[in-house]
């Protein structure tokens, strides 16, 4: 009987939301609201970049600050794939 209770009770602590592992709850704690350009508190109006981080309105662009999103191939890949290369079918000349 003692071992049936013992066996319950750690199934409802396993299924229980409120015995997260602690990284989950530190994960949804821990927002970045800083300027990673200057560090300057951002608040609300950040500016999430492409490239992961979070920026203020002065180093937004990629051309303000380290941005290491590559613009460039995202684009190629874009247009080849809304253009795909059309072939004509050969014909057998008779």
């Amino acid at each position: 009987m003692a071992q049936k209770r013992e066996k319950e009770e750690t199934e409802t602590e396993l299924k229980s939301p409120e015995k997260l592992p602690s990284t989950e709850n530190d994960l949804k704690r821990r927002e970045v609201n800083r300027c990673s350009g200057c560090r300057r508190k951002v608040g609300l109006m950040g500016f999430r970049c492409r490239c992961g981080e979070m920026f203020c309105s002065d180093h937004r662009y990629s051309d303000r600050h380290d941005c290491s999103y590559d613009y460039k191939s995202v684009g190629r890949e874009a247009i080849a794939r809304e253009n795909p290369v059309v072939r004509a079918a050969k014909i057998l000349k008779v």
